[in-house]
């Protein structure tokens, strides 16, 4: 059974279908369960600085290493995530530092039990259903390099949802049910000159109305540093971890660890 050392496995089991879901949907990306290991394969999509991302699994790390290593990776730059309970990665770093890996980070992942449906009427937030309304919204983001793929609009698993302020559009949100029982926020972004004005509350609210609507009773989301406060104000908490991985740098030659002297 996956993720043994967890005790809410269902969070990390969302996070994997979902953002896999949608990396497939809009770049054709491929995720393989392997046993010990899933590998998700993103081929050329520019998302991300890897190719490959190896999530273990197994709670041993001598099989998960082996399992990376009996796979073809053919060059490509990989990460290794690890899932764990406890917010500490020491023993994880440690046992895994054995295999010939070295620390990136640890974030966490956050979980959420979606109470009565909100009340009152959530404000200036429109699910986009059509063409014309994802072209309104994108017309906004691009000038912030930002985007809603139109890949996603005829997707029966992935809504998004934009807020005006004023007449304008003031930032998006885009939840995932391809999970059963459990909505995941892939993205959340609130244009520069409407941030701090209850855009990412109203965001998320109309979410959790799309959810009970579904029957879905959990939330998931992996939150950046800046919208932290905000899912904690709406009551969502870490119920797992991720640490993720590198194979540790090869030293550059020993010229390269010379200090150049300054002779100008």
């Amino acid at each position: 059974m996956p993720f043994p050392r967890l005790e809410n496995p269902w969070v990390v089991e969302a996070m994997i279908a979902s953002y896999n879901h949608v990396y497939k949907t809009v770049y054709k990306s491929q995720y393989f369960d392997l046993g010990p290991i899933g590998v998700s394969d993103y081929g050329t999509a520019p998302v991300a600085a890897f190719q490959l991302e190896f999530l273990a699994l197994d709670d041993d790390p001598q099989i998960v290493a082996k399992a990376i290593q009996d796979y073809e990776i053919n060059g490509k730059k990989y990460v290794v995530d690890v899932f764990h309970t406890q917010p500490s990665a020491k023993d994880i770093k440690a046992q895994y530092a054995e295999h010939g890996y070295e620390f990136v980070r640890t974030g966490p992942i956050l979980g959420y039990e979606i109470p009565n449906p909100v009340r009152g009427e959530v404000l200036e937030v429109t699910k986009i259903e059509t063409k014309d309304q994802l072209d309104r919204a994108n017309l906004a983001l691009y000038l912030e390099n930002e985007s809603i793929p139109v890949e996603t609009l005829t997707d029966p698993y992935i809504h998004n949802f934009y807020a005006e302020l004023n007449g304008h559009i003031a930032g998006w949100v885009q939840l995932v049910t391809v999970f059963p029982g459990t909505g995941y926020i892939n993205q959340l972004y609130t244009l520069s000159d409407f941030r701090k004005q209850q855009v990412g509350t109203s965001l998320m609210a109309r979410t959790h109305v799309e959810c009970t609507q579904r029957g879905i009773s959990r939330m998931a989301l992996v939150s950046s540093d800046a919208a932290l406060g905000l899912y904690r104000r709406l009551g969502y908490h870490p119920l797992a971890y991720f640490t993720a991985l590198r194979l540790k740098q090869e030293l550059p030659p020993p010229e390269a660890l010379t200090i150049p002297l300054d002779l100008s």
